[in-house]
C-alpha cells in the first residue's frame, strides 16, 4: 500500500546543524547535502516517527546529511547505535578529502559526546562489514550510484540483518526524470519491485520541478517482503548501466548464498552473464 503525505515533515535539524558546518561546493557547483530541504525533511521526519535503535547509512559522500541524520538522532535523545559505509573511502567530487568529512568535523567540533555511538565503514562494501555491524537494524538509509544494479544489490544484502517493521529510506527514487542520467533508475526499481508499506509525500515546492512525485521515498517491510523477495532478484534482469568489478560481484553472490535459496542466486547469476 501506498501512504501519501503521511511523514510529517521535520526541517528543523537540518536548519540546526548546517549552518555550523564548513560550506562546501565542489568545482562543478554542487553542494553538500546533496539533498534538497525538502528531501531531508521527509527523512527527518521518518526518524522521528520511528525513533530507531539501530541506523544503517549506506553511501556517505561529503557526510553532510550523516551530520543531519546525528543531529535528528541527538534531538529524538534516546540512545542509538548507527553505522555509515561507503564503498569510496575518498569524498568522490574531491579526492582530496575523505567520504563523510563533514559528518566527521561535526562530531570532533559541534556535537561533543554523543548520545549514541557512530562508526565510519570506508572503502568497504557492505557485505564486507554487515557481518561485523550485525542485526536487529530497524532503520536503513539507501543513497548509492542510483543506476541498476545500484541500490537492488545492498537491499539484498541487508534485509535478512533487519528487524520485522524496519523502514529502508531511499534518495534520488525520481532521479531518471529530475536529472540529466535516464539510466538513474536503479532506486526507482527497488521502490517499485519491493512489496512493504510504501511512504511518498509529495513536494511543496511547485517551481523546483514540474512535477509534485518526490525524489526520496520509504517502504517499511513486513513479512510479505521477505516472502516476495524474488521481485527484486527479478528486478536484476534489467539492463545495468555499469558493471561491477568481477570480485565485487562474487562478495555479493557469496554473501546472498548465505542467505537466500540456491533459485535466487541462479538468478543473480544470470543478470551478471545477460550485463557481461
Amino acid at each position: 500500500m501506498i501512504h501519501l503525505n503521511a511523514i510529517p515533515l521535520d526541517f528543523e535539524p537540518r536548519r540546526k546543524i548546517l549552518p555550523k558546518l564548513p560550506e562546501f561546493v565542489s568545482p562543478q557547483g554542487y553542494r553538500e547535502p546533496e539533498m534538497s530541504e525538502f528531501e531531508s525533511s521527509f527523512l527527518c521526519g521518518v526518524l522521528k516517527k520511528i525513533r530507531p535503535k539501530k541506523i544503517l547509512e549506506v553511501g556517505i559522500a561529503g557526510g553532510a546529511t550523516t551530520a543531519i541524520i546525528l543531529q535528528t538522532l541527538e534531538d529524538i535523545g534516546a540512545p542509538y547505535e548507527m553505522h555509515s559505509v561507503d564503498a569510496a573511502a575518498k569524498f568522490y567530487r574531491d579526492p582530496s578529502k575523505p567520504s563523510g568529512f563533514l559528518a566527521m568535523f561535526a562530531k570532533e567540533k559541534i556535537f561533543g559526546e554523543l548520545r549514541g555511538t557512530h562508526a565510519f565503514h570506508l572503502g568497504t562494501y557492505l557485505p564486507q562489514v554487515i557481518d561485523g555491524i550485525g542485526g536487529d537494524i530497524d532503520f536503513v538509509i539507501l543513497d548509492t550510484v542510483h543506476s541498476m544494479p545500484g541500490e537492488g544489490l545492498d537491499f539484498l544484502a541487508v534485509l535478512p540483518y533487519l528487524t520485522d517493521n524496519a523502514i529502508v529510506v531511499l534518495h534520488d527514487v525520481a532521479f531518471n526524470q529530475i536529472g540529466k542520467d535516464v539510466n538513474a533508475h536503479a532506486t526507482t526499481v527497488l521502490f517499485s519491485s519491493v512489496t512493504a508499506e510504501k511512504f511518498l509525500n509529495f513536494t511543496m515546492d511547485f517551481n523546483s520541478t514540474k512535477f509534485n512525485y518526490p525524489n526520496i521515498g520509504a517502504f517499511q517491510i513486513n513479512q510479505q517482503t521477505r516472502d516476495n523477495i524474488e521481485n527484486v532478484f527479478l528486478s536484476l534482469i534489467l539492463r545495468w548501466a555499469y558493471m561491477p568489478s568481477q570480485g565485487e560481484l562474487n562478495l555479493y553472490l557469496g554473501h546472498y548464498k548465505k542467505h537466500y535459496p540456491k533459485e535466487l542466486c541462479a538468478i543473480y547469476i544470470e543478470a551478471i552473464k545477460m550485463n557481461l
